[in-house]
């Protein structure tokens, strides 16, 4: 879903005509950024005129809080400035959220030739949930593997058939074995 805003001074005036600007908001809108990883959704607007054509070359300037929850752009700070490219586009490339989390707004603001426009893009920093330890998990695997070879020999050491075979006693004689069935001991 796209978002689309417009600003422009002379849309206020009675009877003005409709904005001849539009920015909508084609990606970033409501991204939740990881601060543990600074990594981030990048916003991308597109600029149209009033008769819905993206417009190229427009100034696009991105502008997070310079407080609290935020981010910095490939510029290394919170503002970057750039412009619309042939489709009417444009990117703030390297989006990433610093160390605190919470809701915050990146501002738009666009201008061509004497028209400005402005919007913003919601998004929120937060922690990704903990991620369980694999280690329990091969703990468990571990334990599960001992017990399937320990019951393997278990099995392969406590046979015995109906026709036992003698084994040596500590005295030195010979006694016929009693077939059994159980856990080893």
């Amino acid at each position: 879903m796209y978002k689309v805003c417009a600003l422009i001074l002379a849309a206020a005036l009675p009877g003005a005509a409709a904005p001849r600007l539009q920015i909508v908001v084609v990606e970033g809108e409501g991204a939740i950024n990881n601060s543990r990883a600074h990594t981030g959704r990048d916003p991308v607007v597109e600029v149209r005129d009033d008769k819905d054509a993206p417009i190229a070359g427009a100034v696009v300037t991105f502008q997070a809080p310079a407080n609290g929850a935020s981010v910095v752009f490939s510029s290394g700070n919170g503002t970057l400035v750039t412009q619309t490219d042939a489709s009417g586009r444009a990117i703030a490339n390297g989006l990433k959220p610093n160390g605190a989390q919470g809701p915050f707004e990146i501002r738009v603001t666009v201008s061509s030739g004497a028209e400005t426009a402005s919007a913003v893009i919601a998004q929120r920093n937060a922690l990704p949930a903990e991620q369980k330890s694999n280690s329990k998990k091969i703990l468990l695997i571990t334990l599960l593997a001992g017990a399937a070879a320990g019951g393997a020999v278990a099995a392969t050491h406590g046979k015995s058939s109906a026709a036992s075979t003698p084994s040596t006693a500590a005295s030195g004689t010979i006694v016929a074995g009693t077939g059994s069935f159980g856990p080893p001991h």
